[in-house]
């Protein structure tokens, strides 16, 4: 490897470091204010929502674009989150079928 390819911009450095300083700003930002938020039932349930409101913003543009393969994938992870209660699985069972049948239905 080249020296060259080590090598980094002035600019492109500040900026990175910019990024990751605003970055660290909003999140400790937020726990910062947090404090000051009193914890009703509302406010709480909003809260555990966030979650599954992330992954349903990343996977909705997936499945909209997707054909059949992500369908599946989504409606047996949809199956697993209702037998299981568990997140960690119906993501995996997801991720995992929309893998598997891509290997054995290529593009």
């Amino acid at each position: 490897m080249s020296p060259d390819l080590l090598s980094l911009d002035p600019l492109s450095l500040y900026t990175i470091l910019g990024m990751a300083l605003i970055t660290y700003g909003t999140r400790a930002g937020g726990f910062w204010l947090m404090r000051f938020v009193p914890l009703s039932g509302r406010v709480e349930s909003w809260l555990r929502s966030i979650p599954g409101a992330v992954i349903a913003a990343v996977v909705a543009p997936a499945v909209w674009k997707g054909g059949w393969i992500e369908l599946t994938g989504l409606a047996l992870a949809v199956i697993a989150i209702r037998l299981t209660r568990q997140e960690l699985v119906a993501i995996l069972i997801g991720i995992g079928t929309v893998a598997a049948l891509r290997q054995l239905f290529p593009g």
